[in-house]
């Protein structure tokens, strides 16, 4: 799988929520991760979709991106996430 973004937006996820997209990648390899579709920001022509998982170096994240190809995830943005997701995924741990 190859994971994309736009550079200028890395940046501004660095700055804004000192996230960095190329230490999240592994975030899809969380058992207990929580995906979802973001309607309110899909359109016609690109899907998002939000995965809530766990990573290394930053715990749990919230990540916006949307798949061009079967090949490809291209990342919109990331952050931590806020305790309502916190409380989402730990409910979602305990189903397990």
């Amino acid at each position: 799988m190859n994971f994309t973004w736009d550079e200028k937006k890395k940046l501004q996820v660095e700055k804004d929520h000192r996230i960095d997209f190329e230490k999240i990648a592994k975030v899809f390899e969380d058992d207990f991760s929580l995906d979802y579709g973001d309607e309110s920001h899909s359109t016609e022509d690109e899907e998002r979709l939000v995965v809530v998982g766990k990573t290394a170096e930053y715990g749990l994240i919230y990540l916006v991106y949307t798949t061009p190809s079967e090949e490809e995830i291209r990342f919109i943005t990331a952050r931590r996430a806020e305790k309502w997701l916190v409380k989402k995924y730990e409910e979602n741990l305990r189903r397990f």
